[in-house]
């Protein structure tokens, strides 16, 4: 009878030829190795860690493009190696970026024809950066003008803004007067705004589609209130996060005034990347008139024998996903967005419609325009929270639905929330619907259970 093996043994030596010996050994971690491998077994090794990542086809939490046509990606693939920046080496490329801002200056209700009002960036963090810089700089402009003192700058934005304005106060020196969402509200108004408004106010951000509801801020109010205080005057410009609207209301919402038919608009951020339908990253960032950028922001590179302008926070990224963009825009068109919104909004409603009727979950609608999110919560009385919820659509079908918190001072809410994009079709909204009505009867059928505090989860960037 022979012996069972010792557990405790030594893994016996593999004889393997080094170009598979990722088979049997951990990947690099702390230090490049010794000894190279093939390109394939490289491929092989990289493509074997991100099947343990989520299914990006089904990431409800992402804004970020998680799909592109054949064409679109041939596109990215072909021109990865051309560097933006390089402007007098690929002139072209720097013309289409110009393109591109000059189109969305217009569809954005730009009154004129400048030449290129903005800048292509890495997304909408640099494109929040330069637009608060420029604000920043026109503000200090203007009290040197008068005579005033240039120490102490501030920026007004409600507590729905994505982090990056704060990291822009923390970076360069401004002051943030972030303003908390009142009880039981979702979006902040000019009642809230206006009292934190001084003449140090660099400027006013207010929010067009929230990461948190998808609704707006009080636009209309905080641009008419800005008018007045312009009159008296005191010069504040707004700017507009449009980095998740940016790509919607102009098509779901054409009659909303959110852009640059209100007057006090001076720059607005947009991200390609998310219903730009771009694969990351690409921003943009759009001024009303040339006047928005001063001077001294802009740097001449002397490259080549040619005097090269740079607005940028970086001088190196790649020319595909301007490419790309540029590539939407002529292959969709208004109307080709326009549609895709639609679908979105209408399978959005599909997906409310199924959630209200699991009777467990309360809708949270939002008001005024909303981008095509669906938000929902827990009912009183349940026996399952909104995070038990969630991880059993995740060990259903691999669903990744974030719950979170709602910003200051709504803290105690925690919702669910899920976007819907062009590539969830109506199969995938019913699946998911199903998912919802099954996981909520386990949890109900399983009962209470003892657990400790959830984990603080906030909205997604960008």
């Amino acid at each position: 009878m022979s012996e069972s093996p010792d557990p405790k043994a030594k893994v016996p030596e593999v004889p393997i030829g080094h170009d598979r010996a990722f088979m049997v050994e951990l990947a690099p971690e702390r230090t490049i190795p010794d000894e190279g491998m093939s390109s394939r077994a490289a491929l092989e090794t990289i493509q074997s860690e991100v099947i343990l990542d989520g299914d990006p086809e089904k990431n409800l939490a992402t804004f970020v493009t998680t799909w592109m046509e054949p064409e679109a990606r041939m596109v990215i693939a072909e021109n990865l190696h051309r560097n933006y920046i390089d402007h007098a080496e690929y002139p072209r490329t720097a013309e289409i970026s110009k393109r591109c801002v000059r189109m969305l200056h217009n569809l954005y209700h730009g009154e004129g024809e400048p030449e290129c009002p903005g800048a292509a960036c890495a997304g909408s963090s640099e494109a929040v950066m330069l637009g608060a810089l420029a604000m920043k700089w026109r503000w200090r402009e203007r009290r040197k003008k008068d005579g005033k003192p240039v120490d102490r700058p501030n920026l007004v934005y409600g507590a729905d803004v994505h982090v990056v304005w704060d990291k822009f106060c923390r970076y360069f020196d401004v002051e943030p007067r972030q303003v908390p969402v009142p009880k039981g509200k979702t979006v902040v108004s000019v009642e809230d705004v206006a009292p934190h408004i001084d003449e140090n106010t660099i400027g006013v951000v207010a929010v067009a589609g929230t990461t948190f509801t998808g609704e707006c801020d009080d636009l209309a109010g905080i641009d008419a209130h800005l008018n007045e205080l312009a009159g008296k005057g005191m010069e504040v410009p707004m700017h507009v996060d449009a980095a998740s609207g940016g790509f919607v209301f102009p098509f779901s919402d054409p009659d909303f005034e959110w852009d640059f038919r209100l007057k006090s608009v001076k720059s607005i951020n947009t991200s390609g990347h998310k219903f730009g339908l771009v694969y990351p990253g690409i921003g943009w960032l759009v001024f009303r008139d040339d006047d928005q950028l001063p001077d001294d922001l802009v740097f001449y590179e002397d490259y080549l024998g040619e005097k090269d302008p740079t607005f940028t926070l970086n001088f190196s990224g790649s020319s595909s996903f301007i490419l790309a963009q540029y590539f939407n825009f002529m292959r969709l068109g208004k109307s080709g967005y326009g549609q895709l919104v639609g679908v979105m909004n209408h399978n959005r409603a599909t997906l409310s419609e199924a959630i209200e009727a699991t009777g467990s979950l309360e809708l949270v609608r939002g008001s005024g325009p909303v981008i095509p999110l669906v938000i929902c919560k827990v009912k009183e009385g349940e026996v399952f929270t909104e995070n038990e919820l969630v991880a059993e659509l995740a060990r259903r079908r691999g669903w990744l639905v974030p719950a979170y918190q709602m910003p200051p001072d709504n803290e105690d809410q925690r919702i669910i929330r899920m976007l819907v994009k062009i590539n969830q079709t109506r199969e995938l909204v019913e699946a998911l619907a199903n998912d919802f009505t099954d996981s909520i009867e386990m949890l109900k059928t399983r009962g209470p259970v003892s657990h400790g505090p959830p984990p603080s989860h906030s909205a997604t960037g960008y």
